[in-house]
């Protein structure tokens, strides 16, 4: 952490040797002369520690590794030591450019592909002096050299936002009309499941693969992204899973606003909501996280919603609304002034509330009742 320690202290080990973790969790606390800090997993898998508590490493020195199975200590050295022996990158040329194992961490540390240093350095095996001079030289360049993108990366301010889309479905076309007419945000890319839609596209923005927070925070990582949005809107377990559990490994959870949604003066609006076409935010209306608003729906004012709900179109509230977690809703539903409906109900199409609805409650109206019909189909 400080440029002139060359050692640091293994204080605590956050996990049991062989235990699973994720991605980003904490594996243990470390200890320089300046500052105490938390190494973290960089991948999902299981853990073996290669340090014990107290142990005092060189900078570089492995700490432990993430496997895709439990393994030993024993195995783990094997491994990295047929790595520093294997580990090359053919050249054109026909010679050679190897590195060390120390090189390779510390490009690590850095985001950094050992490879490009190895292409800066040909016929030369790269050791971590030659990683710290690569660095050194790519930080001196002028920034219009090195951007990957001669606008966005040279000019961030202001810039679109780039938003991943999880789920290519239907949900994901209505999303993607409303970001057509957003002139601030942009969708790059969208994640599903689904296999016969990976590696196609819809309306152009293509389907990068499964749905997967590793992937997804490495495109916001190396700056191909900004935000996420979820296109899902009839399954609430799952908008709720992707949204606690990306939220929790830091990934940004972006607004989808239509331009033709009203929004009154001092709404407060979450993270990770959908508002589509005519939707309506009254003045001085709260609104959670997670929501998903079809069109001409209305959040009338001084009415309150919670987190990870989902509307059909045409949901009206009146003033003073206060609606709970993970509420679902039909089409065509009317809300008196006052009323309290409670965390996971479901309310189907065509109902008129004028009482409070208790939590987990399921409530249907009578359709399609015809008073009158003409016999014999005249």
């Amino acid at each position: 952490m400080g440029a002139n320690d060359t050692t640091a202290i293994i204080v605590e080990l956050a996990k049991q040797p062989g235990e699973p973790v994720r991605k980003g969790e904490i594996i243990c606390v470390a200890e320089t002369t300046k500052s105490i800090f938390d190494i973290e997993s960089t991948h999902d898998g299981f853990i073996t520690f290669l340090a014990e508590a107290g142990a005092e490493l060189a900078v570089g020195e492995p700490v432990a590794a993430v496997c895709d199975a439990p393994s030993s200590i024993e195995e783990i050295q094997a491994f990295i030591a047929s790595v520093s022996a294997s580990s090359s990158l053919p050249q054109t040329d026909g010679s050679e450019t190897s590195w060390t194992m120390k090189a390779e961490l510390v490009a690590r540390q850095h985001n950094l592909q050992i490879q490009q240093v190895a292409a800066a350095f040909a016929g030369k095996k790269i050791t971590e002096a030659d990683v710290h001079q690569f660095l050194s030289e790519q930080s001196a360049k002028p920034a219009a050299e090195t951007a990957r993108d001669l606008v966005n990366d040279l000019y961030p301010s202001g810039r679109v936002q780039r938003l991943v889309i999880v789920g290519g479905g239907e949900g994901a076309v209505q999303i993607l009309d409303a970001i057509s007419k957003i002139p601030t945000q942009q969708a790059v890319a969208i994640v599903d499941d689904n296999p016969t839609l990976q590696g196609r596209s819809v309306a152009d923005v293509p389907v990068v693969g499964p749905v997967s927070a590793a992937q997804v925070k490495q495109m916001i990582e190396q700056n191909q992204a900004d935000g996420v949005v979820i296109s899902v809107s009839t399954s609430i377990p799952f908008r709720q899973r992707i949204f606690d559990e990306w939220s929790a490994l830091g990934i940004p959870f972006a607004n989808v606003v239509h331009p033709s949604v009203q929004v009154g003066i001092n709404v407060a609006l979450g993270a990770g909501n959908v508002i589509l076409a005519f939707c309506q935010l009254g003045p001085c209306a709260t609104v959670g996280n997670n929501n998903f608003l079809s069109a001409y729906c209305s959040i009338e004012h001084h009415s309150t919603l919670g987190n990870h709900c989902s509307f059909g179109p045409g949901v009206i509230t009146s003033s003073r609304a206060n609606i709970g977690d993970r509420a679902r809703f039909g089409t065509g539903i009317f809300i008196e002034p006052h009323i309290t409906i409670g965390h996971d109900s479901v309310i189907g199409s065509g109902c008129i509330l004028w009482n409070d609805v208790p939590p987990e409650s399921v409530l249907k109206s009578k359709l399609n009742y015809a008073v009158r019909q003409k016999k014999g189909g005249r």
